[in-house]
């Protein structure tokens, strides 16, 4: 079966380049189990849509479900927990994503510790999502002015996992050459056991225990020379199988790989420059950006000379650098005129700095439906089917004549959709001619916060109309989601239990589904806040601990408009409820300017081909406080 990548908005795995080491012991030399690393860096990482770079910018990257709820897995398998996060921050100087974490001491857990140890195993990789992202088109630079496109940088982006990985030795197993749902890729991990001596120490005098120890200890280099070469050779796009199979050291193959870089940047040396016009354009849109008190944080160079000029004394600089004409006679009728006619850079300005205006409103919307639905992403507008299916049934005992029953699988489906919605509106002549930069900045802003405030009044309207999904209403009894506990310990662990044994759709194996938002009307978010952040159980006379305290996310919306009503939620990435769809992953706005003939000005329009689609009602369950 052929299977297609997945949306770059699901969840992703990344072996990265990391460091790894372990803690020093502690009092009395007992092991602590405490390992530290770095777990992401912004090296670009090459996946079937293009280049991703994950952004280490200050605030670019929500470390609140890693810190609060993220554990340390095996292989990324949810069942296999190994050991717990201690800390985790970022190191703005070298913009890397640094972690220190606890191995467990069961069984299980101690295995897999004591082959890090010992370092057989080495890799490290980390589960994310990407929130938002900016695409760089080819020759291009990011909106911070750091990269240069072709690229797609994830600059929101959430890790909610570290996993220790297994080493493939096959090192045609990587990105690009493998279509299944983890994308792996072998992560230069370097650790050493404090008792273990070096190459270097003095080892001439030790002979080799025996043939099988000698034989091992080279299959163990070579397997180490086949990854680094790999994984070398596949972060900057090269063939590595050549050095591979010539027997090359990993010393020989990175000389080798820079010396063809380097040709390569020696056969690209004539480089497009940006002409005198576009420098222009690009210090004009920041200058009157800045002039409309639209937020940039790296302006174009040259932007401050634009600060303090009128609209119509740009029009006429425009003008002048484009068709080498002399204003100087030009009314302002004419002048705007002018400056609107063809395809000229004076609405081109105008569209930029309205373009900025516009997805600042649109991100900075006071809504809370994108910190607790799912992303997706259909490729066209016609319906989309999402299957899943059932659980197995359990293995059954054979008899004497040795005969076996077939198991029925059952399947469910829903659909998704996606529709247009769009507004148009103008930034009229006399607007230009007064000078009227609030009209500039605010017409756009408000359009794209209307959009914002469009796709959360159509998330809480999915729970507020309770469509049908599987045969029943979303909330209904034959679901077990719906409740009549209060907003308190007690009633939280009663619906906190009805979650955990939801069953799938065979109805034979529980989910054990956990939630991660506490969804309440802002009537109750006070109370919500108060009972999350206790650490003892408010209603309790002594010092009962509260089980929920710091557990759940407090996410409140005036959309809500039922006051003894509230919700709690799993994360998307584990179980998604509802799903706001996108064209082809686009997750913001399109807007797009036109000078038209019935128009005295410049018209735009502003669309989004988006829709708001349910899809499965296990994730979360409603209470009515009775």
């Amino acid at each position: 079966m052929t299977m297609k990548p997945k949306s770059r908005n699901e969840p992703q795995n990344r072996d990265l380049f990391g460091t790894l080491s372990l803690r020093e012991a502690g009092e009395g030399g007992e092991d602590s189990r405490v390992v530290d690393l770095s777990l992401s860096s912004e090296e670009p990482y090459s996946r079937w849509f293009g280049t991703e770079i994950l952004s280490h910018d200050e605030g670019a990257i929500d470390l609140t479900r890693l810190q609060e709820l993220g554990v340390m897995l095996f292989n990324h398998d949810r069942n296999t927990v190994i050991g717990k996060i201690l800390s985790v921050e970022l190191d703005k100087d070298e913009r890397k994503l640094r972690a220190s974490v606890q191995f467990d001491e069961d069984e299980e857990s101690d295995k897999i510790y004591q082959k890090v140890k010992s370092g057989t195993l080495k890799g490290v990789s980390v589960g994310y999502m990407v929130n938002v992202w900016e695409d760089v088109a080819e020759g291009a630079t990011s909106t911070d002015g750091r990269f240069t496109g072709p690229c797609s940088v994830a600059t929101r982006w959430t890790p909610y996992e570290l996993s220790i990985v297994s080493i493939p030795a096959d090192t045609t197993v990587g990105v690009g050459r493998s279509m299944e749902n983890q994308e792996l890729e072998n992560g230069d991990v370097k650790m050493k056991d404090q008792n273990t001596p070096t190459a270097a120490e003095g080892t001439q005098n030790t002979p080799p225990v025996n043939e099988n120890e000698a034989r091992e200890a080279g299959m163990m280099a070579e397997r180490q020379r086949v990854q680094e070469i790999g994984a070398m050779c596949r972060q900057f796009g090269i063939d590595g199988e050549k050095f591979i199979k010539d027997g090359m050291s990993v010393e020989a193959a990175r000389a080798a790989v820079l010396e063809q870089l380097a040709n390569e940047r020696k056969a690209q040396t004539v480089t497009v420059q940006a002409d005198e016009m576009d420098k222009f354009r690009a210090a004009a849109t920041d200058g009157l950006a800045m002039r409309a008190g639209i937020g940039i944080e790296k302006p174009a160079a040259g932007a401050d000379d634009f600060r303090g000029k009128r609209m119509l004394r740009l029009a006429a600089e425009c003008i002048e650098r484009e068709k080498n004409g002399n204003t100087r006679n030009m009314d302002d009728e004419t002048l705007v005129r002018e400056a609107l006619t063809g395809t000229g850079a004076f609405p081109g300005i105008l569209s930029n700095v309205a373009n900025k205006s516009m997805a600042q409103a649109y991100q900075g919307a006071p809504t809370t439906y994108q910190l607790w639905t799912a992303k997706g992403s259909n490729s066209d507008f016609k319906q989309a089917t999402r299957y899943r299916l059932s659980e197995a049934g359990e293995l059954e005992k054979i008899g004497e004549n040795g005969e076996f029953k077939h198991d029925e699988v059952k399947e469910s489906s829903v659909t998704t959709g996606i529709a247009t919605y769009g507004k148009s509106f103008s930034l009229t002549r006399q607007a230009i001619i007064n000078d009227d930069m609030g009209a500039l900045k605010t017409l756009p802003s408000i359009h794209g916060a209307a959009c914002r405030r469009m796709i959360n009044k159509m998330v809480y309207a999915v729970l507020k109309d309770n469509p049908t999904i599987e045969g029943a209403a979303l909330f209904h009894a034959n679901h077990k989601n719906l409740q009549t506990e209060g907003l308190t310990v007690a009633g939280l662990g009663k619906i906190k239990a009805a979650m955990a044994k939801q069953t799938n759709i065979g109805g034979k194996e529980f989910l054990n589904i956990q939630p991660a938002y506490l969804i309440v009307p802002v009537d109750l978010e006070v109370e919500a806040a108060q009972l999350i952040n206790s650490v003892v159980d408010p209603s309790k006379n002594n010092a009962t601990i509260n089980p929920f305290a710091n557990k759940l996310s407090v996410i409140a919306d005036p959309e809500l408009s039922a006051a003894n009503v509230f919700y709690m939620a799993a994360a998307p990435g584990i179980v998604p409820t509802i799903e706001v769809t996108s064209l082809n992953g686009n997750e913001t706005p399109t807007m797009e300017s036109a000078v038209q003939f019935d128009t005295l000005g410049i018209k735009w329009r502003i669309y989004y081909d988006v829709g708001v689609n349910l899809l499965d009602f296990r994730g979360i369950q409603k209470s009515t406080i009775s």
